[in-house]
Formats: structure tokens, sequence, C-alpha cells
């Protein structure tokens, strides 16, 4: 594999948090690169002394990081290639994700704002916009939810795509690049309500998701902006509880 493309990797984007260790903060950055795909499975991270200079970090700092991106298998170090994006970091990043959303109330509080100001006017835009190529797109996740109650992984997956294909709908690309990026929080609030498998309550919570998720179609298939921005907000707002809880 090609080295990453210096322009791709800015790790400077924060500024270094006086809590933790130059080594935490590091990782943490690593982490936040390979999970908005800045970083991707197979590439190539740059050689010490240009981690070091871009970093602003010594060599000590550095490789401390590095040990510990390592033991929790994100990076792979291959003797004399390098080192390399792991191609089974997948389920530690969704871990991250989780970890975060469960010991930071600001975070979750943070994302409920978050799908609140976007998805309400994704939804409101998209009842506009919506073609009957896109109705038929999310009635196909919502058939996908129907059928995969009880499963929560696949469940999960379609609940997703309901969500994403609402932002293709809106026709607005930049709206649809925001809601994909902040993919994986979204799959752990959805995860939030549904961690425990085959039990009453998460299957009585999947099915008012369904009601609710038929809500917003409906709306979306009249085309009735005000209708679709209130069933996306009323949806949003009924699963923050599980969230919060």
């Amino acid at each position: 594999m090609k080295a990453q493309e210096p322009e791709k990797l800015t790790m400077k984007e924060r500024k270094p948090n006086t809590r933790t260790s130059v080594s935490d903060g590091i990782v943490e950055q690593v982490v936040d690169l390979i999970s908005r795909d800045v970083l991707k499975p197979g590439d190539r991270l740059p050689s010490e002394r240009e981690l070091c200079k871009r970093l602003g970090v010594g060599r000590s700092s550095l490789r401390e990081a590095l040990r510990s991106l390592a033991v929790m298998g994100i990076i792979d170090g291959r003797v004399g290639d390098g080192t390399f994006v792991s191609n089974s970091n997948k389920r530690y990043l969704e871990k991250t994700l989780q970890w975060g959303l469960l010991l930071d109330r600001k975070r979750v509080q943070d994302l409920i704002e978050t799908r609140l100001m976007l998805e309400s006017q994704t939804a409101f835009l998209a009842a506009q916009r919506v073609t009957p190529e896109n109705i038929e797109a999310i009635e196909e996740t919502l058939r996908g939810m129907e059928v995969s109650i009880g499963q929560p992984e696949k469940y999960l997956e379609f609940d997703l795509q309901f969500h994403l294909t609402i932002a293709r709908a809106t026709q607005n690309s930049i709206l649809y690049s925001l809601l994909s990026m902040i993919r994986g929080y979204l799959q752990e609030w959805i995860k939030g309500s549904l961690a425990e498998p085959s039990t009453d309550r998460t299957d009585t919570r999947a099915k008012l998701s369904l009601l609710e998720h038929q809500k917003i179609l409906d709306a979306l298939r009249k085309g009735d902006a005000d209708q679709a921005q209130q069933a996306m907000t009323e949806h949003i707002l009924s699963s923050s509880v599980d969230l919060q809880r």
C-alpha cells in the first residue's frame, strides 16, 4: 500500500487535552481519523519522524501511543514495511463510540441536539424533493426493519439506512455527507435501545420505532414537509429517552 497522502493526514485538528497524557491524546486523534475514514484499513502511517513533526510530540510519547494502538488492534506493525491501519479495527472503533456515549453525558446531549437540528430539517427538505425512486428505497429499508425485529444487528443496519436514504432524498449532497459523518454515533444510538436481543423491552421498543418510522414515511409520501419534520422530531425525542437512560 502507498503511504497516506500528507494533505489528508491532518492530526493537528485538536489542541492537546491537558487532562490526558500526550500519548493518550495521540491515540485519541488517530482513532478519530480512522472513525471518519481519513485513515482507512490498509493505509500506511507516515514514519515516526514525520509523525513527530506533524504532531509536535517527542518520539517516546509517539512510540507509547503506537504501542497502545497496536495492543488494541487498531494498527499493525510490519517489520521492514512500516505501520498500517489494521483491517480488523471496526469492532474496536464501534466499542470506542459506545463507551464514549456511556461515559460522557455531555456527548449524549450533544448528539441529541445534533440529530434534532440535522435530521428534522433533512426530513423537511426530503418531503419537498423526494422522488418515486427515493420513496421506493425508503420503503425497502422499512420492510427490512419489519422482518428483522428480534435480530438487532440486521434491524440496526436497516434502521440506519432508513435515515441515510431520507438524507439522500433531500438531493443535497452536503446534508447526506454530514449525516454519513456521524454514522458511527447513529449506530450506537440505535444499539442503545436494542442492546439485549430477544427481550420484551427491546422488541417493544423496536415495534414502537417501526410505527414512528412509518409516520415519517407517510409524511414523505404526501409531500407534507411540516408533518415529516414533526414526525422525525418525535422519533428522535422518543428514542433519546433510551439513549439517556
